[in-house]
């Protein structure tokens, strides 16, 4: 055990001083705390909740998060100078995930703000301020209906005002819960507001460096994507995984993937490029349909003591 940590605080005080910018995206399903705040339908992760939500299981899950992110470090080659989250609760589990986990070798900044989601889950970043600074930050509001915000944050190289800036755009659309049908309308209204801030964006600067990541609810060929990717001039990088049958989720035996990564043609021609992360402690058995599947915190009521029913995504912008 000692030795194990003295290997993942050298790795991450290595990293800490690479200069590339390589992204997580992760949707870490539910993670909140132990309190009940009545503004939040939540009630569920409490103590007295139907998932009997306390402590121990919240470190369990927080520590399980932490070792994920740490593990991304063999693929990347460091570890990543950007985390991106959906299914946060607050800032304060991102402050104890980023403060009191090894993840705090890393020193870690969080961008954050509470969303309008009835059940208080919102989108969120982690960013190594040793390599990125976080020139500005918007969070875009969907009209008509309650959900996740989208989050664009504008980094650039830190000290180094010259370099071009990335555009990252962290997106939860809504679900399909109720089926897809009745939600399509949904996930193609916040399609359509994210074309207008792109277009905003790209009228500005046409050769700018653009990166939409995110769990989009939709598989690449949606008309939610294909319309946004089409209006914009962008490469859905999961398009080929997906046409292998890859996937970032597993439903009734069949992966999906709906955690993307989407990225201006001027990224593309860096060498960007999209994998799926798939650590043998984030799995578990299919006893049902067979293979592997995400472990999740809880299967229905029961507790299964994984993480999440997705797995992280990987993006290497490919510039040094």
């Amino acid at each position: 055990m000692r030795r194990e940590i003295v290997a993942i605080t050298v790795l991450l005080l290595c990293a800490a001083f690479d200069s590339r910018a390589q992204v997580v995206f992760w949707n870490v399903e539910n993670y909140f705390d132990t309190r009940d705040e009545r503004d939040k339908e939540d009630d569920d992760f409490t103590p007295d909740g139907d998932y009997h939500w306390n402590r121990k299981r919240y470190l369990a899950k927080r520590n399980l998060i932490a070792k994920g992110l740490i593990a991304t470090a063999d693929s990347l080659g460091q570890m990543p100078a950007v985390i991106a989250l959906a299914e946060v609760e607050n800032l304060r589990v991102l402050g104890d995930l980023a403060e009191n986990t090894p993840l705090a070798k890393v020193g870690y900044r969080i961008v954050h703000r509470e969303s309008p989601d009835a059940r208080g889950i919102d989108v969120a970043l982690l960013y190594d301020p040793s390599r990125l600074a976080a020139e500005a930050t918007e969070f875009l509001t969907v009209e008509g209906f309650a959900t996740r915000e989208i989050l664009y944050c504008r980094l650039r190289a830190a000290g180094d005002s010259a370099a071009p800036p990335l555009h990252l755009f962290v997106n939860h659309w809504p679900s399909k819960r109720g089926g897809a049908a009745s939600s399509d309308s949904r996930r193609i209204a916040v399609s359509r507001l994210l074309q207008e801030r792109l277009d905003s964006l790209q009228a500005a600067d046409p050769s700018a460096r653009i990166l939409l990541v995110g769990d989009f609810n939709d598989t690449p060929d949606s008309e939610s994507l294909t319309a946004l990717a089409d209006s914009c001039g962008l490469i859905n990088m999961a398009l080929p995984l997906w046409r292998q049958g890859k996937g970032s989720i597993r439903y009734k035996g069949k992966w999906e993937l709906i955690d993307q990564a989407i990225v201006s043609r001027q990224l593309a021609g860096e060498g960007a490029a999209f994998s799926i992360f798939e650590a043998s402690f984030l799995m578990e058995r299919d006893k049902q349909f067979l293979g592997l599947k995400p472990k999740r915190t809880f299967v229905g009521p029961r507790y299964n003591g994984g993480v999440s029913d997705h797995l992280p995504v990987l993006v290497r912008t490919g510039r040094e």
